[in-house]
């Protein structure tokens, strides 16, 4: 009797486990890959398909921009897109891997590859900027609604489509927009225009997503976007271990005790239990508010270096991101890495293996999915070379976004640098009294970065695999160590204390560009190679020339 018991009991309790694995969705884990700024060549984004099918990941969001031959703006396309029969091959393959697509199109801000060609200007929300659509506009809807059905006929059969929407800077500015917007609320607006964008998109079944930030600068009016549609809850910052600040989109980061009673009404989730701030809040929220989420973490952003990442910064922001997926049930985790940022694919593989296997290890500690990692990657027990990454990738002024050539005007559009930039930028910092901020971070770079590269090539020997991460991580140490020299000269000539040595340092500026160009070429096609050299490089060249 006793055994007939236990018989029934194990077949009821496997029944039991068999209808809640049926009832349950695999967690959602992206690869992102961005073509913005950068034209990657095919048989790198097939090694990279592979490499994140092998780590555990399940789906890609496709952000491809202008590197398609699109039928819809031909005038927008990058030299080096594929074609569309190329790109069903990329797709096919992907597919063959058991990977998810998920297509992103740009349809409110980030628009800067169309809105700067001149057929297009009547499309924009300001005509003085080139990155925002304009939601009241009938031409913009028309246009991006044909896009979306290019869209759709290129991927195929989906189940997702991120329609973009973030960081829309110029959203509700012009006259109709903005009393439009006050009138029923801007969040109101932006989901009505998303919404007439997305009936293709609903019509077939397919569930279109969209970024958080924008709608989370309204809470108030968070539930006038149809729950059909996933937010993609991006968060850069928040990581795996105790905050010290909150990002409250529309106002700012808070520490603990600036948080105010109207924050606290309108996200009772930002603290938790212990009245500590809570990692990764606004997926609270926008759960609690009946929306699926994803939440997204990031292995290149803004303030990176554009040679290498910050390892504290992304190992944290991505553990921490994949936890709280797990722990919560979301929809999925995303790693973004934004391409405008440039470091290549290689440098950021040990980031890239964090996410599956926290989702696969939730009760892992911080340093045990590192040594995991590190075991896995290098076959080297220890945290050794992550340390050594965080020294060598340490970002300053004039190896960063905004302070050479890439992104100099805040936007995603690869235009050259003036020519005297460089003056003008520490012109600015003088006037802003962050010169000698500036400089003290520039000064310490040098010894850091040398640090790092040191004890690297102390813990290499012990590696027995992953070489092809470490010698681009050795590579990528080696120019950024240039930079800060570079760096440190240009401060010298403004404090007066020059070396009076600049026709050498044009003479090394011009190397390092040949080298960097035909480093970048095994990721990137020549003409990308050569356009971004220029913009990390040509600014500068420029400034000694001229001394």
């Amino acid at each position: 009797m006793l055994k007939r018991f236990l018989f029934y009991k194990s077949v009821y309790f496997f029944s039991i486990l068999s209808v809640i694995n049926l009832n349950a969705q695999e967690p959602l884990i992206i690869f992102h890959f961005d073509f913005n700024s950068v034209s990657l060549k095919k048989d790198y984004i097939q090694k990279w398909l592979k490499k994140a099918s092998d780590m555990g990941y399940n789906a890609v969001l496709w952000e491809v921009e202008d590197e398609i031959k699109w039928e819809t703006c031909p005038e927008c396309v990058s030299p080096d897109a594929f074609s569309k029969d190329e790109f069903k091959e990329i797709l096919a393959y992907s597919k063959s891997l058991g990977l998810e697509p998920i297509p992103l199109l740009q349809t409110i801000g980030h628009g800067e590859y169309v809105l700067q060609n001149e057929k297009y200007f009547p499309l924009r929300e300001d005509l003085n900027r080139y990155d925002c659509y304009c939601t009241s506009n009938k031409d913009v809807k028309k246009f991006l609604m044909k896009w979306v059905d290019e869209y759709l006929e290129l991927f195929g059969e989906l189940k997702y489509f991120h329609l973009g929407g973030d960081e829309a800077y110029a959203f509700a500015s012009c006259k109709i927009c903005k009393s439009t917007a006050n009138e029923i609320g801007e969040n109101k607006l932006y989901a009505d225009y998303l919404t007439e964008i997305a009936k293709p998109i609903l019509d077939k079944g397919i569930r279109p997503g969209v970024w958080s930030d924008m709608l989370l600068s309204n809470p108030n009016e968070i539930n006038v976007l149809p729950k059909e549609f996933i937010i993609w809850d991006w968060n850069y910052w928040d990581g795996d271990s105790a905050l010290e600040r909150v990002m409250v989109w529309g106002k700012g980061r808070f520490a603990k005790d600036e948080i105010d009673k109207t924050i606290i009404d309108n996200f009772p989730e930002i603290f938790d239990n212990n009245k500590n701030l809570r990692s990764f809040y606004t997926s609270d929220f926008l759960k609690r508010n009946g929306y699926d989420v994803v939440l997204c973490s990031t292995s290149r952003s803004h303030g990176d270096g554009f040679f290498a990442g910050r390892n504290n910064l992304h190992s944290e922001n991505i553990i921490g991101a994949a936890r709280k997926s797990s722990k919560e049930n979301l929809l999925g985790t995303c790693v973004t890495n934004w391409a405008v940022r440039i470091p290549n694919f290689e440098t950021q593989e040990q980031w890239f293996y964090l996410a599956p296997l926290t989702i696969k290890n939730p009760s892992f500690t911080y340093n045990e999915l590192i040594k995991t990692t590190s075991i896995a990657l290098f076959d080297f027990n220890g945290t050794e070379l992550f340390d050594d990454f965080n020294k060598i990738g340490f970002s300053f002024p004039l190896a960063n976004t905004n302070t050479t050539g890439i992104m100099w005007t805040g936007l995603k559009d690869s235009k050259p640098a003036p020519n005297n930039y460089i003056n003008e930028l520490i012109a600015r910092w003088k006037a802003n009294e962050q010169f000698s901020t500036n400089a003290e971070i520039i000064k310490s770079s040098v010894d850091i970065i040398a640090k790092g590269i040191y004890d690297f090539n102390l813990h290499i020997p012990k590696a027995n695999s992953g070489f092809e991460i470490l010698n681009n991580w050795s590579k990528a140490g080696y120019f950024n160590y240039w930079q800060s020299i570079i760096a440190n000269e240009i401060i010298n000539v403004e404090s007066g204390k020059s070396s009076n040595k600049k026709e050498e340092f044009v003479k090394l500026l011009y190397s390092l560009k040949k080298e960097y160009i035909n480093w970048a070429s095994s990721w990137m096609t020549d003409k990308s190679a050569d356009q971004n050299a220029c913009l990390i490089y040509d600014s500068i060249i420029y400034y000694f020339l001229n001394q």
